[in-house]
């Protein structure tokens, strides 16, 4: 696998928005003493900021394609930063969700002109291996957010974690900076925002693009479900919020193996085997979680391990509905961008909250939700060939 600087800056601003929720989980409870809001009401900072993330990409994909890819992250982090001062300065829950609302539509910048960005440089095979290394820089995050949280917590609080997304949202403007524009003005779209935003529907009307977007919010849907209930499930398990942030972080390391071995099936198999391979594995073990949960015989350390299996499974889908779904909109991979992150950021964080009130934090209703969300990824990627 070749790492270039250009795989390494994309990967941690996509990494941004998974970041910005994974640091939080360990704090649940800190924050639910601080703001006076239930254990439930907490876990609506995550659907809102990824509602916010969504609804912004439309937005930034159309700027992007008109003024430049820089110039767009540059503004995205300053709202992400803005979000962030209105959270550590929050008294109560609405004032905290205002905060993560800001911090969704800043992060949108980050995701969508990232993804334009490998696309304007690659495309087919070449454009899904790059979206796998990206994805395995993006699996930082999930890696090292709880572990950071934690510590910040432990430390000096809850706001003290969105002190730190300040910080890192301003290494990440330096960054930038070092970036080389991918969008020379002679490509840029010249027409007005108003037309560039008509060309939303432009991904819904092409058959692979419109199959892989749906594809892509039911996928978010499966990772939100289990991001929303980590904290309360294995507080059910039995595991303290120390043992919770270990376990969360090292099941999270199966995602950087699977990255790399996303990248050899791709260029081996190509994009769609790889993406059925990972569907199998992540349908297998969330049935195995949900067996375990009926049968109740689940424990914090099975529900690992079946994890770090899941992780190791489930960005090899994300990566490659990506690159499938923007792979054939070269002349205007911000809008592009845009329809898959709206769709499936919006539609995802909706299926989820649903998913948050019929689970009711039941360990059991929720671990079924979380397998036939999988089931219907499994069912889908196979049903890719009679789509072609």
């Amino acid at each position: 696998m070749h790492i270039t600087w250009f795989g390494l800056y994309c990967g941690l601003m996509l990494s941004i928005s998974a970041f910005s929720i994974d640091i939080i989980l360990p704090a649940f409870p800190g924050v639910s003493a601080g703001i006076g809001a239930s254990s439930q009401q907490v876990q609506l900072i995550v659907p809102v900021y990824l509602f916010a993330l969504g609804l912004a990409h439309p937005l930034f994909g159309a700027l992007s394609d008109r003024y430049g890819r820089k110039i767009i992250i540059y503004l995205g982090l300053g709202i992400f930063s803005l979000g962030a001062l209105a959270c550590i300065f929050s008294t109560s829950l609405g004032t905290l969700l205002a905060g993560r609302f800001l911090q969704g539509i800043g992060a949108a910048s980050g995701t969508v002109v990232c993804r334009a960005m490998i696309r304007d440089r690659f495309s087919g095979a070449e454009l899904a291996q790059h979206m796998a290394v990206a994805s395995m820089f993006f699996a930082i995050g999930p890696v090292l957010a709880p572990l950071i949280g934690y510590l910040i917590y432990d430390s000096v609080g809850w706001r003290g974690i969105f002190v730190f997304l300040i910080v890192f949202s301003v290494a990440m403007a330096l960054a930038t900076y070092k970036q080389q524009e991918t969008l020379p003005p002679a490509l840029r779209r010249t027409t007005g925002l108003r037309d560039m935003l008509l060309n939303f529907g432009l991904g819904y009307r092409h058959p692979q693009s419109r199959f892989f977007i749906l594809m892509g919010s039911v996928s978010t849907c499966l990772i939100v479900t289990f991001l929303e209930h980590a904290q309360m499930v294995y507080e059910q398990l039995g595991a303290d919020s120390r043992r919770f942030t270990y376990l969360f972080a090292f099941s999270s390391l199966g995602i950087v193996a699977g990255q790399v071995l996303n990248y050899r099936l791709i260029r081996h198999s190509g994009a769609v085997v790889s993406m059925r391979v990972g569907a199998c594995i992540v349908s297998g073990t969330s049935f195995l979680i949900m067996l375990a949960a009926l049968l109740d015989v689940l424990t914090d350390v099975n529900m690992t391990l079946l994890m770090l299996a899941f992780h190791t499974s489930f960005l090899i889908i994300y990566a490659n509905i990506v690159s499938l779904a923007l792979d054939p909109h070269r002349e205007c991979a911000g809008a592009a961008a845009a329809v898959f992150g709206f769709t499936g950021y919006v539609a995802g964080s909706l299926m989820a909250a649903m998913i948050t009130f019929i689970a009711d934090e039941s360990l059991r209703r929720w671990s079924v939700c979380f397998f036939l969300t999988a089931l219907i990824i499994l069912v889908a990627t196979f049903n890719w060939k009679r789509q072609q």
